[in-house]
């Protein structure tokens, strides 16, 4: 019996030795430069498969890209003023099959190599928003409904949309309430810069369309259409029947302890 245990013992130290000995997936190359105050034309089109870009951004936002879970301003604590006033543009080589997922951990490595950047995790308190119910009744918005059952039938088999289940840029569809909480966190990223958090009681999927006045961010690079004067928040209680609380809640934040300015082009 004490041989077979320590046989495993050494199976299992020799499988985590050799787990930690593979190296992080990574850019194949990549250039980080300071941002030029030159204009960058919009061309539109995509980027080829084997190109990541980032064009004027900071290191709170390459940091976001890395850990996308602390992609709030209020959940990356610390760290001197450049890393927030200073932009960047990153243009990097990778795998073409490399997936959205992949890339959080090839920018963590960038961030760490190129810009010597060391964190840790804590537990304090976060601005966020509570997303609720507008309406004592619960009634929805005018703009807030049900998913088609034949449009959740094409989600759960994963299935193409069809043209009736797909929506535009200001829109969800055929989306878990948890997700329309994710959705809203990300357009009020834009706005408002706070995690939304569900609390509408709500369960299944739904469908929204949402207009609003853009503000200062609509450029060509966001096309959502604008209506004069209606902002966000107004806008998501109008339309959707819903409407954000702000509160303070403990989440895990991340904390940085040290970070330096990329001192070297291409890499």
């Amino acid at each position: 019996m004490r041989r077979l245990m320590l046989t495993v013992a050494i199976l299992c130290a020799s499988t985590l030795t050799g787990a930690a000995q593979q190296p992080p997936r990574q850019f194949e190359v990549a250039s980080v430069k300071p941002s030029s105050d030159t204009p960058i034309p919009f061309t539109g089109g995509r980027l080829p498969p084997n190109r990541w870009m980032a064009i004027r951004v900071n290191v709170v936002w390459l940091i976001g890209v890395a850990y996308p879970e602390y992609a709030f301003e209020g959940r990356v604590i610390g760290g001197p003023t450049w890393i927030r006033n200073e932009r960047f543009d990153i243009e990097a080589v990778k795998d073409p099959a490399t997936t959205l997922a992949q890339v959080a951990p090839m920018m963590a490595h960038l961030l760490a190599n190129r810009f010597a950047l060391r964190t840790h995790i804590e537990q304090r308190p976060v601005d966020v928003y509570v997303l609720k119910m507008a309406h004592p009744d619960g009634r929805f918005g005018p703009q807030l409904k049900r998913s088609a059952a034949s449009c959740i039938e094409a989600r759960t088999a994963k299935q193409p949309f069809p043209p009736e289940c797909r929506g535009t840029v200001t829109s969800g569809m055929n989306l878990a309430v948890n997700q329309v909480a994710d959705f809203l966190s990300y357009l009020s990223f834009l706005q408002i810069d706070r995690p939304v958090i569900d609390r509408t009681g709500l369960t299944g999927y739904l469908d929204f369309l949402l207009h609003y006045d853009y503000g200062p961010f609509n450029s060509p690079f966001l096309p959502v259409p604008r209506t004069e004067g209606v902002s966000f928040f107004t806008a998501l209680e109008e339309q959707l029947g819903l409407k954000l609380e702000p509160t303070r809640e403990v989440m895990d934040v991340l904390v940085i302890d040290s970070v330096e300015r990329p001192t070297n082009d291409i890499q």
